[in-house]
């Protein structure tokens, strides 16, 4: 989430912790385990317990159909549309529009995922976050079928992009509160590489976050994912997370994403809507 969370990388892992962010990046469809669960492995037993307790809900593809769904009844945040004759004028050509595709497919299945799974972990560490009461039944949906993980490129550094470029993608980020480190998520970093194009985009998503309409949507979509959550967390409310030096501080974290991520969510919703390339 921020460039300072430790993480053991994947390169770095042991075959133990590769394994999962295999089944993670196979079952999610994407070609790099999200960084909470990078995060998580820097603690003895925690991803073991993470992959034990929410895995198989994931691996069913259960959670992904019911997080989709959830994504879908929220409604879109309207940013400008941007024509395809404006998005070759700001450097992607026919190429870059597939690659944004996937990188926005990518993102908009990840995100309602780790969303719930996420959320689920926080209460089962943090029993005071549990909502009262027995979970409301979850309507029988199809279980959604697994993906090929989508290879995307790798994101702009921030030291690496122009000065105005930088600027923008900072502004962006702070309207994720952080107690500490500036959360700079990866889609910007991923948008910098068409950095004429980013900037043809900031103006609509930063007016949208000024109006209160991405919090809105957030709010929305934090309420239409709850009874899963509270599905999944009430099937592993049994397993006990091992013991942790700093509970607090891994929950401050777990908060902390649980803000970035929705908030992602209705960001990259709004982006697809808003493009040519979802005209079909």
């Amino acid at each position: 989430m921020t460039e300072t969370l430790p993480e053991v990388p994947v390169r770095d892992a042991s075959p133990e912790i590769a394994a999962i962010y295999d089944r993670i990046m196979e079952t999610t469809g994407v070609g790099s385990p999200a960084l909470i669960y990078r995060h998580f492995a820097v603690y003895p037993g925690l991803l073991e317990w993470v992959w034990d307790t929410v895995g198989p809900e994931l691996e069913s593809g259960r959670v992904l159909a019911h997080a989709l769904e959830a994504v879908r009844a929220t409604d879109v945040v309207l940013l400008p549309t941007v024509a395809a004759d404006e998005m070759r004028a700001t450097g992607v050509d026919e190429a870059g529009q597939e690659m944004i595709g996937a990188m926005l497919t990518t993102y908009n299945r990840m995100n309602p995922v780790n969303l719930s799974l996420i959320t689920a972990i926080r209460d089962l560490i943090d029993p005071a976050a549990r909502t009262a009461g027995d979970p409301p039944s979850l309507p029988k949906i199809p279980n959604a079928s697994a993906v090929t993980p989508v290879k995307l490129p790798a994101p702009i550094e921030l030291d690496a992009m122009p000065v105005h470029v930088r600027q923008t993608v900072l502004a962006l980020s702070a309207a994720i509160p952080s107690p500490s480190a500036q959360v700079i998520p990866t889609l910007y970093r991923h948008l910098a590489i068409w950095p004429d194009f980013l900037m043809h985009l900031a103006p609509g998503l930063l007016s949208a976050m000024r109006k209160g309409e991405v919090e809105a949507r957030m709010n929305g979509l934090n309420a239409n994912m709850r009874p899963l959550i509270d599905d999944v967390a009430s099937r592993a409310r049994h397993a006990q997370p091992p013991k942790l030096d700093d509970p607090a501080g891994m929950v401050r974290t777990l908060n902390s994403f649980l803000y970035t991520i929705p908030q992602l969510v209705v960001v990259g919703t709004a982006l697809r809507a808003s493009l040519p390339i979802y005209d079909a």
